[in-house]
């Protein structure tokens, strides 16, 4: 039988296997098909949160492909390390890097054992040169989202979590990811995008996160645009560059000249309470922090410590916080210890959180379409409609 994904709630017995084959015991489909509405019921009451937050991570990106080709789109970590790693600058290196993190392919911890070493000799040009050629390939493999690049579920994402009633705060999506996959999918799907760049700008400027869209008709009260979410790139874009002390945008086949990524590495922490970086970890912070929020992690498999840290302290603090974390490697023994203590936590009977195995695409597939009259809508208008009561 066809495995769909597993879901662990507060409303299963356990983790619960969902297959697309016809099974042929009654009493087993049964209990499938009240998981799958239970699963259901739970993202509708999480994507209708007053506060609606996405963090979506590599794995949000692994299942784009070519449009013509069918081919995969998205690097993993295990592409670049090997066309890291032959890199001609990197043979020169190799021997003074520690051995356990290029046995392990490890991109990341390479990476950081070369910056550490740089930083002590800062005239080593071999480890200057090989840093930067790595970092050009970071870059330049993130940089796949094309116009025959298949966004079919980035746009139906967008069209089921950003297009909620405009009572509602605005979704905001944050990402890790550097690549354009939800800016090319909002423009396909007739999204705007609050990015921080303004309408339309070049220049980033935090406070333009406080501005929005709304719709301007003769003789008709201004009203707030429905199709509006907010986008966040924690670790940076392959559209941006630095200028003069700050973050611009560029456009088209444009280049950066000096591109504004936090590359993989242990300065990831650090580099993410710098600015523009800084700017969206208060708000990823303060937005977990809402009294009535719903958080869906999606393709994040909890390795950012910078990132894992507010999330575990909103699961402590905030009651107001329903949460669903979801990755094909949600349950697998090497999984973060982070997901351990949620699945203990949903053990003990919290009821708030739950994990679903399954990739971005499946995860798209199972949240629930919005509704065509958004309830609480339809109860403003007909409290509005029936006047007041003598």
């Amino acid at each position: 039988m066809a495995k769909r994904f597993a879901v662990l709630g507060g409303y299963t017995r356990g983790w619960q296997d969902v297959v697309d084959d016809a099974l042929p015991d009654d009493d087993e489909r049964a209990v499938q098909e009240a998981a799958v509405t239970a699963l259901r019921e739970e993202l509708s009451l999480i994507s209708n949160s007053e506060s609606l937050v996405i963090l979506a991570g590599s794995g949000a990106s692994l299942g784009i492909t070519n449009a013509v080709t069918g081919t995969t789109c998205a690097p993993t970590m295990g592409s670049l390390w090997s066309e890291v790693e032959n890199l001609a600058s990197f043979a020169k290196v190799k021997a003074q890097l520690s051995t356990d993190p290029i046995a392990a392919r490890n991109l990341e911890h390479v990476l950081s054992d070369a910056q550490a070493r740089l930083a002590l000799n800062p005239s080593d040009l071999s480890l200057e040169t090989f840093i930067a050629e790595a970092e050009h390939i970071v870059w330049t493999k993130c940089s796949f989202v094309a116009e025959d690049s298949d966004l079919e579920s980035h746009e139906l994402f967008l069209r089921k979590v950003a297009r909620r009633s405009t009572r509602l705060q605005r979704t905001q999506i944050f990402t890790t990811n550097y690549d354009l996959a939800f800016e090319t999918a909002a423009r396909r799907a007739r999204f705007n995008v609050i990015d921080g760049f303004g309408y339309g700008g070049q220049d980033f400027d935090g406070a333009s996160f406080d501005l929005d869209y709304v719709r301007r008709r003769p003789h008709e009260p201004l009203a707030l645009e429905p199709s509006v979410f907010h986008l966040l790139k924690l670790h940076g874009s392959v559209d941006w560059t630095a200028s003069d002390g700050g973050v611009q945008k560029v456009y088209g086949a444009t280049k950066p000249i000096d591109p504004v990524l936090i590359y993989p590495s242990a300065a990831k922490y650090q580099l993410s309470y710098q600015q523009p970086y800084l700017e969206f970890m208060s708000r990823f912070q303060i937005a977990l922090r809402q009294p009535d929020v719903g958080l869906i992690v999606v393709g994040f498999g909890f390795n950012d410590d910078h990132l894992s840290a507010p999330i575990e302290a909103a699961l402590r603090s905030n009651v107001g916080l329903r949460a669903v974390f979801v990755s094909p490697g949600v349950r697998d023994g090497s999984r973060a210890k982070s997901l351990d203590w949620i699945e203990q936590l949903i053990g003990k009977g919290d009821r708030r959180l739950t994990l679903l195995e399954a990739t971005f695409d499946e995860l798209v597939r199972v949240l629930p379409e919005v509704p065509s009259k958004e309830e609480r809508d339809a109860h403003a208008e007909r409290i509005g409609l029936g006047g007041s009561r003598q």
